[in-house]
């Protein structure tokens, strides 16, 4: 056994959260990049400008500078560091723009951040265009060509390999979809349909099985109807009217009705998993009519994007110009285009007037002229423009600048510290390579089961001093029942209330299988009663991976719920316990300082969070009265540490499984360090970084930092939990966390709510 430090659990944590992906995503994407790259290549080569101009950004995943730096330390990379100040909206530094290629800088000093076609009306009319016209144009052009290369499309179309419509529309090509003429569009919508026949075949099949399951079970519904109206009204016949007792009545009813109850929620809830199926199949069924529809919604938008035109110009670009036949179709696409805009008696079509040319009979338009100003307009002005956007997003820059947000200057000082190295022009840093035992023990919580433990505080004490069962069963009741309407907010499965807490479980299926085996009702009185229809089948856990937080929100919001709740109920002290505050205070009404300590405590909560996987740390299961119940040694766990104190205030302790399965499938967090200045933050982290640390969770106000360790196999409770912290552990085979000296341990950490 090799020893590790906490460090590096850590370590291998944070870098492998989904916040530090998120990050990545949001500020290097390799695939952002890469289609950014793309769009400057393909526009060079429309261009004519050769794209050795970029080649400081080929071979490349990203490319991050950090700014600030002498300039002799980005030579070569002159370009990247020009677009950074730009970017920016920096000064750009005496002589950087001379050693840039000019041809790139012509495109990026032109850059407006304009993103849709109806921005660029001045532009439009100057070459006799409006943007209504220009689409007419561009939808003609890409018709033309769509047309011309869709049987040879067609013909291949087969090697897409597809599984539905859905999923062929993301796999051919948009310009297809969008500017095929009806006709031919209408033909791939029957090859489309042609090739999904069998499955379509086999889906019609399910439905029809699925509908005569339905069937039966409506019919099974009814016949349950029928035998329990019987039985009920041979009770009323046989022993109401002939006077049997009436507990032997009761408990017949009762019978009765839990079968019923069993019986018709099983099929119930088997009734609403067909209809989910069905559903299913029928939204695959309708795709092809759907696609039908869409041929008439095919319309030109003003509103076009920037990136859509660019990327259909490109496609359309790559198979060079017109062919005859092409021309031709185009011709006879804009005549129609243009008379559906003289019908509705567009004004902007006597921008056209500059087209036309005389014939001996009458005046025609010159197409060529026209085709001529579009390509003319998109190389001028879209093409650069666009990508003046790619080169500016091409590149990414640190630091932020002094007037970012908080949240940014954080993410980009976590994203520096996990991702990134170097100086002046970053690197991706590659993936530190971990132990695979380390690696195996973090990867076998990011899904995992929770249990939370809840602990009144006090209540021992309020049972002695109120020497009151009905007083102190109506305050616990009233208490449990703003724990459990917590509990319900986050999907938990509420096992037990004990009277001085509760046992609740957090797992994919904790809400649905709670709703499956309990009903609850109400009392005339107002209490709330529940009771089983636990059948001895539902034993799946099927782990999550948000368990962990689900529980700790949970657990965060019952310890908000306890102070609302002394606060609400401070007033009803003296009456509760009129004895004590009587001997207690020397004046009328009662000041919370001077109770006795327990009084303080009393309504706070002890919680402790434990997680694992099924069968090896817990199980569901029947108990021996045949109640459902979870078997395991991470419920004696949550239980220890919901029993840890602290004077005057409740407590929130977890496990490290429980810490793993938050901090993997978390979206945000923050180290534990009040710095807002970027550098400052990041020197702060990286020292953090080194030791055993903390998170702040600001998007949910709670804090978590490292308590101590919790030695497993020692049976005095009182020395099993330790604020002593270890620097160093060891992993067994079985993947257990051991000191230095062997003994098995867990890592605990506390959950402290922010104001």
């Amino acid at each position: 056994m090799n020893k590790y430090l906490i460090s590096d659990f850590q370590r291998y944590l944070d870098e492998n959260s989904k916040y530090c992906k998120l990050l990545e995503e949001r500020f290097i994407n390799p695939e952002l990049y890469r289609k950014n790259l793309h769009s400057i290549e393909q526009g060079l080569a429309c261009l004519g400008i050769a794209s050795d101009v970029i080649h400081i950004f080929h071979n490349r995943k990203n490319f991050i500078i950090w700014l600030g730096h002498h300039l002799n330390e980005y030579e070569g990379y002159e370009l990247a560091l020009y677009i950074g100040h730009k970017k920016m909206g920096l000064p750009i530094p005496a002589g950087l723009k001379e050693k840039c290629p000019e041809e790139c800088i012509s495109i990026i000093d032109k850059v407006s951040n304009r993103k849709f076609l109806y921005e660029f009306k001045d532009e439009l009319r100057r070459v006799s265009f409006s943007p209504n016209i220009f689409l007419a144009i561009h939808k003609s052009l890409m018709s033309a060509r769509v047309e011309n290369l869709f049987p040879v499309f067609l013909a291949d179309i087969e090697k897409l390999g597809f599984t539905s419509i859905d999923d062929a529309l993301k796999k051919i090509p948009r310009v297809y979809i969008d500017y095929l003429p009806e006709p031919s569009f209408m033909k791939l919508i029957r090859k489309l349909s042609s090739m999904l026949k069998g499955l379509k075949s086999k889906m019609l099949s399910e439905l029809k099985d699925i509908n005569l399951y339905a069937l039966r079970l409506k019919e099974q519904l009814e016949g349950l109807f029928l035998e329990t109206n019987q039985s009920l009204k041979e009770i009323i016949e046989n022993d109401v009217v002939q006077g049997t007792d009436i507990n032997v009545i009761t408990q017949k009813v009762a019978n009765l009705f839990s079968r019923l109850d069993r019986l018709f929620l099983g099929n119930i809830y088997h009734l609403k998993d067909y209809e989910k199926k069905e559903k299913k199949i029928q939204d695959f069924l309708n795709q092809e009519e759907q696609l039908k529809y869409t041929a008439d919604k095919r319309a030109s938008n003003k509103r076009k994007k920037l990136s859509e035109l660019y990327e259909e110009y490109m496609f359309f670009n790559k198979f060079g110009v017109l062919t005859k036949d092409e021309y031709k179709n185009f011709t006879k696409f804009l005549f129609a285009e243009l008379e559906q805009l003289h019908r509705q008696k567009k004004d902007e079509v006597s921008l056209l007037n500059k087209f036309e040319k005389r014939g001996l009979l009458s005046v025609e338009l010159d197409f060529a002229a026209i085709e001529q100003s579009y390509h003319t307009f998109l190389k001028r002005t879209i093409i650069p423009e666009y990508m003046g956007q790619c080169f500016i997003n091409l590149v990414s820059c640190l630091p932020p600048p002094a007037n970012a947000p908080k949240r940014v200057v954080i993410d980009q000082a976590n994203l520096y510290n996990l991702s990134l190295e170097g100086k002046g022009i970053l690197r991706f840093r590659e993936k530190r390579v971990f132990p695979e035992d380390l690696v195996k023990y973090v990867k076998t919580f990011q899904k995992c089961i929770t249990i939370l433990i809840y602990d009144i505080r006090g209540s021992s004490y309020m049972g002695i001093k109120l020497h009151d069962a009905v007083k102190e069963q109506k305050i616990k009741y009233k208490f449990a029942r703003e724990m459990a309407e917590v509990v319900k907010n986050y999907g938990g499965f509420l096992l037990k209330d004990t009277g001085d807490g509760g046992l609740v479980w957090f797992a994919e299926n904790s809400e649905s299988l709670y709703n499956h085996l309990y009903t609850e009702s109400v009392t005339g009185r107002g209490m709330k009663l529940r009771y089983s229809i636990f059948s001895g089948a539902e034993f799946d856990l099927i782990p999550t991976t948000d368990a962990a937080k689900r529980a700790i929100l949970c657990a965060r919001d019952m310890v908000q719920r306890a102070e609302e709740f002394i606060r609400a109920n401070f007033i009803h002290y003296r009456e509760w316990f009129a004895d004590v505050t009587e001997r207690t205070l020397e004046v009328d009404g009662i000041t919370y300082a001077l109770l006795p300590p327990e009084f303080k405590s009393l309504f706070r909560i002890g919680i402790g969070i434990a997680s694992g996987i099924p069968d090896r740390d817990l199980v569901f299961c029947a108990n021996s009265y045949g109640d459902p119940d979870l078997v395991g040694p991470i419920i004696a766990d949550a239980h220890l540490y919901s029993m840890k104190q602290q004077p005057g205030r409740s407590v929130v302790i977890c496990d490290i499984p429980s810490l793993i399965n938050l901090i993997l499938n978390i979206e945000n967090f923050e180290y534990i360090v009040d710095e807002d200045n970027f550098e400052d933050y990041l020197k702060e982290v990286q020292k953090i970084l080194e030791k055993e640390h903390g998170y702040r969770l600001p998007d949910h106000k709670i804090m978590i930092k490292p308590r101590g360790v919790h030695f497993l196999e020692e049976l005095n409770k009182n020395n099993a939990l330790s604020d002593k912290k270890t620097n160093e552990v060891l992993i067994d085979k079985k993947g257990n966390i051991l000191t230095p000296d062997k003994k098995k341990i867990k890592l605990i950490y506390e959950i402290l709510n922010l104001q």
